[in-house]
């Protein structure tokens, strides 16, 4: 019922041919993914390096960190009243992976998979997660990203992404809560800013996707 409920209240099935969305479980169990040893995890000290093409409008990335932050409506999660959630972006992040990897160091693995189409990489749900120590208040997020390997690099060419839903399917990210959305702003560019150098969160998602 609750998985059931989820579905039906938080995602929009795109209409368009084929099959453009799919959301599995997420079962660490089922991936054996090669152990890569290493000797010190530390905090990379944020810093802006060149892309691979200095034809665009915006050739770096930041390491540990992003240019700027735009709120965008999503193309896929609807809130209970069926209205298209707001996505937040943090623009030319060294990797799209950046909130899904922060998300992985605060909590831990993510509850489900969300597989859309046109994309090779899914989004990854947590489910009930407290998110703010000094409340008691459970979110499902939604975090995700896009890369274009073959685009002249702007902002818009890798970024890392994050949708946020209260325990009644709310938007957390809407106008509706000012202060809220301050929150959430700090508290994944504060994730982004403090990622580790560890490998363990790409190694489970790539077994993943490549499985």
């Amino acid at each position: 019922m609750k998985k059931n409920y989820i579905i039906i209240c938080a995602f929009l099935i795109i209409t368009s041919c084929g099959s453009p969305i799919k959301i599995t479980d997420y079962k660490p169990n089922k991936y054996k993914v090669a152990k890569i040893n290493q000797d010190t995890i530390f905090v990379p000290k944020p810093t802006r390096v060149s892309t691979y093409s200095k034809k665009g409008s915006y050739p770096f990335i930041h390491i540990n960190g992003f240019k700027s932050y735009e709120i965008n409506k999503s193309r896929a999660v609807k809130t209970r009243d069926s209205i298209f959630a707001n996505e937040l972006k943090f623009y030319a992040t060294y990797s799209s992976f950046y909130t899904r990897q922060s998300m992985y160091e605060k909590f831990g693995n993510w509850d489900k998979n969300l597989f859309l189409k046109g994309q090779r990489t899914p989004f990854l749900i947590w489910e009930k997660v407290k998110l703010f120590s000094d409340k008691e208040k459970y979110y499902t997020v939604i975090a995700g990203g896009f890369e274009c390997t073959t685009c002249n690099p702007s902002l818009e060419t890798i970024y890392s992404s994050i949708i946020i839903l209260d325990e009644n399917k709310n938007d957390c990210l809407s106008d509706q809560n000012p202060e809220l959305k301050k929150e959430i702003l700090a508290f994944f560019s504060e994730g982004i800013k403090n990622l580790t150098n560890s490998k363990e969160f790409h190694n489970k998602f790539w077994e993943l996707v490549l499985d």
